[in-house]
């Protein structure tokens, strides 16, 4: 405990030895990045066997056999979100069995529950009537008796999966960033020297209207605005997506669109929505620049988490949220007046009623921040093999009315970044809402089959393998989707993080390296497979005819390269975008 730098690595390293005093030998831990603080206390600890895995249900099948055999726990280990979910049939399965079974899930802090907030769902009692217990911990508190506490919920933990009769129980532990073993100075001593600290607040009134006048309030909300501005985040309603192009028409506003939003492969798209948001407002000199005095938000929380930023550092502007569902969509706490009403007829109303204060200077700034990215990014992505050309290339290569399903971790985030606007119309869809790698196979072949038309899917390897057994699908079904896989032996995602400096328990942990060869596996399942390594190669296999059945396009991408080309590019857009300024 003397090398202890910040509150969630002593929290998780008191619960580690907590667990190993009791005889807690084997921990079964699958990928994610919620629970590096927990992956950190594990790994360093000589008294554990680690087994990692990317499927959280074959872990906690794992585990539920050392349970078995043993007669004491194993712990599983998860990140949030419907990572957590996967651990089910194995609950169920140890509780009707009387197997001990320690599953100890990441979680995000509670204040984030019932709100957009990514890969946060309510993971407290999430198994229902199946554990013997089910503990929901809040987050890190540097007091002597706050950690007494927590080891007393580690042996209360301990007792109910051993004791008759023998079961599963549930750990939810809550952690704040940063999640990597990064030092904060005076993070024990600033609590204890101020305690007063915890009793202040800085949240902001929020007014919520509930009106069948909708239109008339989100006219009567933004009127006057000189510069305003629209972020649509995702969602499965192609109409809220038109609408919010015709309400920034109306009013002379940019439109900041996540790639699930209806605004970026659309008509009208091209001069209106940013293409290249993502990366010109990761720089703080351009994000400060572009200040709206309205901001009028649909759709969940954006996939860009500059955009998140963005909202947050202007937080001083009115921000409106529009929504018609009971989720609160402003986990960030910026809104200023949150409408309840159905979001495309309510822009709709609202931009036959507006008149645009907006002059022409506020749109050409974004457009020549955006001109001025696309210039510095576009040439660099028809020349380097990296995950964001492919993403660029996918947009480029899909036919009119085609489909596109976006798998979750880094394709979607490329997507955002890099393809940039295409007025040619494509439906695409994704799983936003929990977030998780989990199901996309099937999502993607569900949405091919419904809509009856050719489909590509964009997904990682992780998640492939994770949703492996969807290619075993019925081949009476009627289906044409091409799954494109990238293939950089596991997750690249987790490169974005500050535990990437953390090595072990970076790569065996987090990042999960696997060897699995993908032509073996559609083999196995009887579906054609093709590779590809090159940003030429991929684009001659998009121009192929869209046959039907599933067929499998591998490109092969090495990680560390991956992010150097990253890195690279997204500094000559951000330079560009402020030389634009």
């Amino acid at each position: 405990m003397t090398d202890v730098s910040n509150r969630n690595v002593l929290w998780a390293r008191s619960l580690a030895a907590e667990w190993a005093n009791l005889g807690v030998t084997e921990v079964c831990i699958g990928s994610g990045s919620r629970s590096a603080p927990l992956v950190e206390a594990f790994s360093n600890d000589e008294r554990f066997r680690i087994h990692p895995h990317v499927d959280e249900r074959s872990a906690a099948f794992l585990a539920l056999g050392v349970g078995a055999a043993t007669g004491r726990p194993a712990a599983v280990v998860t990140t949030s979100g419907t990572a957590a979910v996967n651990l089910f049939p194995a609950v169920v399965e140890a509780s009707q069995s009387g197997i001990p079974l320690l599953l100890v899930t990441a979680d995000r802090p509670a204040s984030l529950r019932g709100s957009d907030a990514n890969q946060t769902i309510d993971q407290a009692d999430l198994f229902g009537q199946y554990p013997r217990l089910a503990l929901d911990l809040s987050t890190p508190e540097l007091t002597p008796d706050a950690l007494d506490n927590l080891r007393a919920a580690a042996r209360r933990a301990w007792v109910a999966t051993v004791e008759n009769p023998c079961g599963p129980v549930q750990v939810n532990v809550q952690f704040e960033k940063p999640l990597d073993p990064t030092m904060i100075p005076g993070d024990i001593s600033l609590i204890s020297q101020n305690p007063e600290m915890l009793l202040k607040g800085n949240a902001r009134p929020v007014e919520v209207r509930r009106s069948c006048e909708s239109g008339d309030e989100l006219a009567r909300l933004i009127d006057g605005a000189t510069r305003p501005l629209i972020i649509c985040g995702p969602n499965h309603d192609s109409a809220i997506g038109r609408s919010a192009l015709t309400l920034a028409s109306a009013l002379g506003s940019p439109v900041v669109g996540d790639p699930l939003s209806g605004t970026r492969f659309a008509p009208k798209a091209i001069g209106t929505t940013m293409g290249y948001a993502d990366l010109s407002l990761s720089d703080e000199e351009v994000a400060a620049a572009l200040t709206p005095d309205v901001i009028v938000r649909v759709g969940r929380a954006p996939t860009s988490a500059s955009t998140l930023r963005f909202l947050k550092r202007h937080a001083s502007a009115r921000q409106i949220v529009l929504d018609g569902s009971d989720l609160w969509k402003d986990h960030l706490s910026t809104a200023t007046h949150y409408v309840v009403a159905d979001p495309a007829t309510t822009l709709r109303t609202a931009a036959n009623i507006v008149a645009s204060n907006a002059g022409h200077e506020w749109l050409d700034q974004w457009r020549r921040v955006d001109a001025a990215t696309a210039a510095a990014v576009v040439p660099t992505l028809d020349q380097t093999w990296f995950e964001g050309a492919i993403a660029a290339a996918i947009a480029d290569g899909l036919s009119p009315d085609s489909t596109w399903f976006i798998g979750n971790s880094m394709p979607i985030r490329d997507v955002d970044a890099f393809a940039g606007v295409r007025e040619q119309s494509f439906e695409t869809i994704g799983f936003r809402g929990a977030s998780g790698i989990d199901g996309n196979v099937s999502g993607a072949l569900g949405a091919a089959i419904a809509r009856g038309k050719p489909a590509v899917a964009l997904i990682g390897d992780l998640t492939l393998l994770h949703d492996v057994g969807a290619l075993l699908v019925d081949r009476s079904i009627s289906v044409t989707l091409r799954l494109i896989v990238i293939q950089n032996r596991g997750g690249g995602i987790f490169h974005m993080l500050p535990i990437r400096e953390y090595d072990p328990p970076f790569t065996p942990y987090l990042v999960m390296p696997q060897q699995v060869e993908l032509s073996g596996v559609a083999a196995a399942a009887g579906i054609p497979h093709s590779l590809v390594a090159s940003i030429d190669e991929l684009r001659q296999e998009l121009k192929k005819p869209e046959g039907p059945g599933l067929k499998i396009v591998e490109a092969q991408i090495d990680r560390y390269e991956n992010w150097d080309h990253r890195e690279t590019t997204v500094q000559c857009a951000q330079s560009a975008a402020r030389s634009s300024l």
